[in-house]
């Protein structure tokens, strides 16, 4: 007689039913949470880098000033080439930046919600836009651009900002909503997204910070997700949502009558 674990079938049944309301997709951006680097810093001129990304090059300098940067902005600062050169860091406004920066800042200044590193961009001085090239695109279908901005700004220069993150994804551009940042202030957290439709099979996403030059402005941008619009078929070998579904209502059944049995023999 077989017998029955019948906490392992509860289980089993639990999870058939809830892969029924999974959506097969997949991010199509690479490291779009910026996780996989070269350490703090400016991602050009030997500091850092950011993997399956590309920082353009600006007009008023010979490296963009984009970086790999984290939580420790305010009070510990990263490398650009030239505080590299000599050997301090940059910092932006915060509650915990030190006194010899001119800090602290009470304007909660606080790392991303996806946590980790992320991307800071530069909107006033060698600007240039972070990009990447996109594959495995269908022509004619849509994709949704989803990720988490902030703005916030260097300890530098003390002045109010107007800012924004400019989008392109192939011909197509979209913005985030510009916001009005005072002196030694912090926007917050927020969420954009915005649908494309793909002219190409292969198009080019690319972030650029957009700021007032000669003051401070700096861009924060993280978790960065590109999926299809519309839900694409699982792949080879993978069974369809419905078909999970049937499979744990089956499942299911033979428990219960089980447990009837069960009970009819006690």
């Amino acid at each position: 007689m077989v017998r029955f674990n019948l906490s392992c079938v509860r289980w089993l049944c639990l999870l058939l039913a809830a892969s029924g309301s999974l959506a097969w997709s997949a991010n199509l951006v690479s490291n779009g949470d910026f996780e996989t680097n070269g350490g703090l810093g400016q991602i050009s001129g030997g500091i850092s880098s950011a993997a399956g990304w590309t920082s353009g090059t600006p007009t008023d300098a010979t490296y963009a000033f984009n970086f790999i940067v984290n939580g420790n902005a305010d009070s510990l600062g990263f490398p650009s080439v030239n505080s590299a050169s000599m050997g301090t860091n940059i910092y932006v406004w915060g509650p915990n930046t030190p006194g010899t920066k001119g800090g602290p800042s009470s304007n909660g200044f606080t790392s991303s919600p996806n946590g980790g590193y992320f991307m800071g961009m530069d909107g006033g001085y060698a600007t240039a836009a972070v990009s990447q090239t996109i594959n495995g695109l269908t022509q004619g279908d849509d994709y949704t651009l989803s990720f988490e901005y902030a703005f916030s700004q260097f300890t530098d220069q003390v002045g109010a900002t107007t800012q924004s993150i400019q989008v392109n994804f192939g011909s197509q551009q979209t913005s985030t909503p510009s916001y009005n940042l005072p002196g030694k202030g912090f926007s917050g957290w927020s969420t954009y997204s915005y649908t494309f439709t793909a002219s190409l099979n292969s198009q080019t996403l690319s972030f650029l910070a957009i700021g007032p030059y000669g003051l401070p402005p700096f861009a924060l941008l993280d978790n960065v997700v590109l999926e299809a619009a519309t839900t694409p078929p699982p792949p080879p070998g993978v069974p369809e949502p419905a078909s999970l579904s049937l499979a744990a209502l089956g499942a299911c059944a033979v428990f219960g009558r089980y447990r009837r049995l069960k009970a009819r023999q006690k």
